[in-house]
């Protein structure tokens, strides 16, 4: 549906960075990456406000890059809705219907299917400044979708509503997604909604695609330090590759190289294990052989929130790990839980991996 070849487009002191990825027909794709990074700059290149300095931009198979917006056949939604002020529901969502030149009961019975299904039927004769947030957005929506787009490129389009309005319009988007089938690329900087949405996960950073696959292979194998912490990845032990291929812990001992293997033809030095939250165990089962590693770490911090309290720990060697509990979980240990506080502490095998560290030996 959508393919992008090398995609580089410099404005002011940004760039976009030989940019390639694809969006299959009928995918959810989503584009995930922290503010300022392009993503916004990326969707309004594909929609034809910019016109890249380099690369070519494919819809179903035909060179887009020279067509203007307006012959793309795409339905862009920004964050701030962009709605006519001055137009009524049923007008906004008519616009662009009236802009192709259809006129009559057509028209009326394309607005009115559309409203019923995003429910918004009962306000078609309001304007914008009396609907709430989330209803704006599905007036954006419908808007976009009564011209049955090849894809919708959707620019942050939770990102200014409230949680529970938030986590309603994500659940509806999945349903448009399901009923409609129409191919979709969301870009947003939130780790959730990624996770929610996605069929397929694309990581960016500063005007570069770093790293794509389904959310599940993304996050099981993120390909370095940024991915990993922007996944939500918080736990990384500095290692160290010896010449007969030992892992050693910084400060925590060596471990079972069978995790340790670069996927190319360089040999990584220093590296990261990262281990997620939920790979920590904490006064493990002695003998059980699920675990990577143990030995004593101490409690430094607590935080709670939600029936949940987030621990942190140190071991000697300097070496910060977090996990989080359950209060049930946390009323079941054998010493209760302070700061100070010295505890049996295991890691799970089952979840790890490593990225690159600092140091490539070529």
């Amino acid at each position: 549906m959508l393919r992008l070849e090398d995609i580089c487009l410099k404005l002011g002191a940004f760039q976009l960075r030989k940019v390639s990825l694809e969006v299959r027909e009928g995918e959810y794709a989503v584009l995930l990456g922290p503010t300022g990074t392009g993503k916004t700059v990326l969707i309004e290149t594909i929609a034809g406000i910019h016109r890249p300095d380099q690369g070519r931009i494919f819809l179903n198979d035909r060179d887009a890059t020279p067509l203007p917006t307006e012959a793309r056949h795409l339905g862009v939604v920004y964050q701030d809705y962009a709605l006519f002020p001055h137009l009524t529901v049923y007008g906004n969502i008519a616009f662009g219907l009236r802009l192709n030149d259809e006129v009559g009961t057509g028209v009326r019975h394309t607005v009115e299917e559309m409203a019923q299904f995003l429910e918004i039927a009962h306000l078609l004769n309001r304007r914008p400044k009396h609907l709430s947030g989330g209803e704006r957005q599905r007036v954006a929506l419908a808007r976009a979708l009564v011209l049955k787009p090849h894809m919708l490129l959707l620019d942050e389009p939770l990102s200014a509503l409230d949680r529970s309005t938030r986590d309603r319009l994500k659940r509806e988007l999945k349903r448009i997604h399901e009923e409609i089938g129409v191919a979709i690329l969301h870009i947003t900087h939130d780790l959730s909604e990624a996770f929610f949405l996605a069929d397929r996960l694309l990581v960016m950073k500063e005007g570069s695609i770093l790293q794509e696959g389904s959310p599940v292979e993304v996050l099981k194998r993120p390909g370095n330090k940024f991915v990993a912490e922007l996944l939500g990845i918080e736990n990384f032990i500095p290692a160290e590759i010896g010449e007969g291929g030992q892992v050693f812990l910084e400060g925590m001992g060596s471990v079972d190289t069978t995790l340790f293997f670069p996927n190319s033809g360089e040999k990584f030095k220093k590296i990261y294990l990262t281990v997620p939250g939920w790979a920590i165990e904490l006064f493990p089962q002695k003998g059980n052989d699920v675990h990577l590693w143990h030995g004593t770490m101490k409690i430094v911090n607590l935080n709670y929130s939600d029936g949940f309290i987030e621990v942190e720990m140190e071991h000697e060697s300097k070496v910060l790990l977090r996990t989080t509990l359950s209060r049930r979980e946390a009323s079941k240990l054998p010493v209760p839980l302070e700061p100070g506080t010295a505890v049996e502490t295991g890691i799970i095998r089952d979840g790890l991996h490593w990225v690159p560290g600092d140091e490539v030996l070529k």
